[in-house]
This record gives structure tokens, C-alpha cells and sequence, in this order.
């Protein structure tokens, strides 16, 4: 299961990608990733939101059991909100009015965002070698100030979020990683992959 981190994180970003450069009138520097997931063509996002999350969410027991109980959990919310940006549809940006549903996917987003960057501070503090403390800080503060960066960057938003999901998903792929290459084995070893 901690295979799904990485798997997840690393599906995320490059469907995301693949589908930026194929979506007709969509403009990945201008648009948000969630934008995708509007009109023709919007199922794919949908999917890549609901598969993504969902194999992240499943890593969330084992990262509980490798890394320590927090990361796990926030990890897990980091999933299933993913889900959630998946069932719930975003609105266009800019719009007149909030639909149900563009509401409830942006307090999804949040908690995606927002338990990403705390995942990060949880997790510096396993097996804490100098240079992963750094990396998981660094992110931690990464995350949120690029994710703010990209609601404030009038025609540049897509850009900038698209940096917070690649710091942030890379994270959570060497996250997955790290913890799959440290996990005991039948005799209480760890491997060393």
C-alpha cells in the first residue's frame, strides 16, 4: 500500500500535464487544474481527481504504520479530499455565482492544500536526517504560500498552482518512496532498496 502514494502522486501530475496540452480552449497558464474538470473533455480531470485520490487515501494505513500516525492521517485527508474535487465540480473562474458544488470543491481544495502542508511538518520529524527535515520544511511552507500565490496572480493563477501540485505531489512521491524503502521486513530488518 505505500506504493499508492507514489503511484497517485505521480498519475496526478502527469495526466494533469498530458491533459493540458490536449483540452481544446483550455489554458493551463490562465486555468485552474480544476477547470478541467468543466465541459467536453471534463471526465478526464474527474477521473484523474477520484483515481489520484483514491490510491493516495489507500496509502494512508501504511504510512500510519512506516512514518508515524499524523502523517498517515493527514496524507489520508489529502486523498479523500482529492476524491472530493473529483465528485464535486468546480465553477468557471472568473463567475457571478457559487454553485453547491463550486463551493464545496473549493473547501476541498483547502484541505487538500492545507493537510499537504502539515503532512510535511508531521513527516520531517521521521528517521530525521538533516537534509529530509529541510525538504519536508521546506515544502511545508512551499505548499501554502504557492497555492495563495496562485489565487492572487490575475492571468498566471494556473501557473502557479500548477508549481504548488508538483512541489507538493513530488513530495508525496518521495514520501512513498522513502517510506517503502525503510519498511521492516518478516525479521524486523529494514529493507535497503
Amino acid at each position: 500500500m505505500l506504493w499508492c502514494t507514489t503511484a497517485g502522486a505521480v498519475l496526478f501530475v502527469v495526466v494533469l500535464l498530458v491533459n493540458d496540452s490536449v483540452k481544446p480552449g483550455y489554458e493551463p497558464v490562465r486555468d485552474f487544474v480544476s477547470e478541467a474538470a468543466i465541459g467536453r473533455g471534463g471526465w478526464v480531470q474527474i477521473a484523474n481527481f477520484v483515481v489520484s485520490g483514491t490510491l493516495v487515501a489507500l496509502s494512508s494505513v501504511a504510512l500510519s504504520n512506516a512514518v508515524n500516525r499524523w502523517t498517515g492521517r493527514l496524507v489520508g485527508f489529502v486523498g479523500a479530499s482529492l476524491v472530493g474535487a473529483g465528485v464535486f465540480v468546480t465553477d468557471p473562474v472568473p463567475h457571478e455565482q457559487a454553485t453547491w458544488t463550486g463551493a464545496v470543491h473549493n473547501v476541498v481544495s483547502f484541505v487538500v492544500f492545507g493537510c499537504l502542508s502539515a503532512a510535511c511538518f508531521t513527516a520531517a520529524r521521521w528517521r530525521p536526517a538533516r537534509a529530509w527535515r529541510v525538504y519536508c520544511r521546506v515544502t511545508g511552507i512551499a505548499v501554502p504560500a504557492l497555492f495563495v500565490a496562485s489565487g492572487a496572480s490575475a492571468g498566471t493563477g494556473g501557473l502557479f498552482q500548477r508549481a504548488t501540485i508538483v512541489v507538493g505531489w513530488s513530495w508525496l512521491a518521495v514520501l512513498g518512496l522513502r517510506a517503502v524503502r525503510g519498511r521492516p521486513t518478516a525479521t524486523g530488518a529494514e529493507v535497503r532498496e
